[in-house]
């Protein structure tokens, strides 16, 4: 087993003469060995990061690591600043060539890395570096519009303002390094807006902009140069490297990983891994629920874990006496409920059979049911929003996973749908949406839709839920579709299927304002909501059930 020697801030020049700065940890043993490089915008040094990427274990398994700070952050230069997702794919490029060239290198290179690190893999692997052999995006985007800046039009909140004020701190220090006074004055305002941020940080209107990233100066992910970088869709036809895509059911980029395989699958080798995990972490207690000590991913199956599958990937495609892996089933999904790990051979399984369930007037859901048509009503007051209790989110003073909504529920702008019992077991996996007929009193609003578990002593654990921002007009019922991404999950005899309904969930979406100049003016309104039930136009959920194993 190799030892490792760190070389720090080792020069990286880019092709306009910017220089980022890389750690490179080296086996100390003889070589070649192939190379691995992570690129982060949140310090190369960062002990949280280590420990995820964990370089060392990378060496102890026969690579050349490179951890690199992407331009414009900590030790690399900036050349004009930073400006999040706009030059990495020429510098992931670059990076890629020069780490092909270091010595003790096989010329073979692979990338790894979560969220923005996985981000910046399809964007370099677009490029078409020679030298790049393979990449482990994990907990990433596909599309910016629908899954990191926006979902269902309306504003991921909590993600865009958390990161941005958390990636503040650098930027601040950057612009004023030369005034300390200076710089610790605009760095102690922008902690006042981190330790505020549940309350009049994320309440700052209008809804349309994000006064406190303005105020400080600040990068966001809504703005329209960087979702434009940051879109995989757009360059992923031009990449060619096989890819292992890792998410979890509760992480924030969910969809984004399941796409980004579907669509890396059409024309390279591609693997999806999918466990019951968060954006920031990979222990099987998620939120109250523990999935068994299968669910970790430092015991994925109870046989490897995260890093293990990562680096299995990397070394049968990168290493020069490397093979391959086997042509096994693409797909290994963690089966929440179940709580067990199972092979497939596509996803969404192709064995899966959607099924409409009909929400019924009297708080009643059941599949086929077809009651009389009528009406539910509820008002939604923008002031009074329903609050964010778990979910695949990314907030930074509410944790992601399964918790009770029981509190959540209770509410009258909350309404609540529930099957009887189950007598049998019953598997959801795949895609669920919700087809709503409803009506609202003003010319802009939003519908959250929320499929729960309910335990058999009342508990109702969140399982995948969605949003959609609609224009309408005024009291006019139409069919407004949420897309609520994707699931795997048993409903165990005895529990029952719960489905909320409601319009906010904050601070993870920005509020609706329901007026149409609200979101560039601040002004607001109270909502009277009206969900149409029942008759040839019923609202549903439809859950993709997998028939039981014969």
């Amino acid at each position: 087993m190799p030892g490792a020697v760190i070389e720090y801030d080792v020069p990286v020049p880019m092709r306009d003469g910017v220089v980022l700065r890389a750690d490179v940890y080296r086996p100390t043993s003889d070589g070649p060995w192939p190379v691995i490089v992570a690129r982060t915008p949140y310090d190369k040094t960062d002990a949280p990061e280590l420990l995820y990427i964990d370089p060392w274990a990378a060496v102890r398994r026969g690579f050349i690591t490179v951890v690199q700070d992407v331009r414009g952050r900590y030790a690399s230069e900036g050349g004009d600043g930073w400006r999040p997702m706009e030059a990495e794919a020429a510098d992931g490029a670059d990076t890629i060539a020069w780490a092909a060239q270091l010595p003790g290198s096989n010329g073979n290179v692979g990338m790894w890395g979560p969220s923005y690190l996985g981000n910046v893999q399809w964007l370099a692997a677009a490029e078409r570096p020679p030298a790049l052999k393979a990449i482990v995006p994990q907990f990433t985007w596909h599309r910016p519009e629908d899954g990191l800046a926006y979902r269902g039009c309306a504003k991921e909140l909590g993600l865009v303002t958390g990161w941005g004020l958390g990636t503040g701190f650098d930027l601040v220090m950057r612009r004023h390094a030369d005034d300390v006074e200076t710089m610790t004055k605009h760095l102690m305002e922008l902690v006042g807006d981190v330790d505020d941020l549940p309350g009049r940080t994320f309440r700052q209107l209008p809804t349309g902009s994000d006064p406190v990233l303005e105020r400080h100066s600040l990068a966001s992910l809504a703005r329209p140069e960087t979702m434009a970088a940051a879109n995989v869709p757009v360059r992923q036809d031009a990449v060619t490297v096989p890819s292992l895509n890792i998410g979890g059911w509760f992480d924030v980029f969910l969809q984004g990983t399941i796409d980004n395989y579907r669509t890396a699958r059409r024309g390279t080798p591609s693997k999806l891994v999918i466990g019951p995990w968060n954006h920031v972490s990979t222990l099987a207690q998620q939120g109250e629920v523990n999935f068994g000590f299968s669910g970790n991913g430092f015991a994925v199956d109870y046989s490897t874990s995260i890093s293990g599958l990562s680096f299995d990937w990397l070394q049968a495609w990168l290493s020069a006496d490397g093979t391959p892996p086997e042509d096994d089933l693409p797909v290994k999904i963690f089966v929440m409920g179940a709580n067990e790990w199972r092979s497939e051979a596509e996803w969404p399984p192709a064995r899966a059979v959607d099924t409409p369930w009909i929400l019924g007037p009297d708080g009643s859901l059941a599949p086929g049911s077809e009651p009389a048509p009528a009406m539910m009503t509820y008002t939604y007051d923008p002031d009074d929003p329903v609050p964010t209790v778990g979910g695949a989110t990314l907030l930074p003073h509410s944790p992601a996973g399964a918790f009770d909504q029981r509190s959540v529920e209770a509410r009258p702008d909350v309404l609540v749908f529930t099957s009887e019992p189950l007598t049998d077991d019953l598997e959801v996996t795949g895609s669920v949406t919700a087809t709503l007929r409803a009506a609202t009193d003003g010319p802009t609003t939003d519908w959250v839709v929320r499929l729960c578990d309910v335990h058999p002593d009342g508990r109702s654990y969140n399982v995948t839920d969605g949003i959609a921002r609609v224009r309408t007009t005024p009291h006019e019922p139409a069919a407004v579709t949420v897309d609520l991404w994707s699931t795997s999950m048993v409903f165990k005899a005895g529990h029952r299927i719960r489905v909320q309904v409601t319009s906010s969930c904050f601070p993870r979406w920005d509020r609706n304002l329901n007026t149409a100049d609200g979101f560039e003016s601040g002004s607001s309104r109270v909502a009277h909501q009206t969900l149409h039930l029942g008759g040839a136009t019923a609202s549903c959920i439809t859950l993709p059930v997998v028939p039981p194993s014969s």
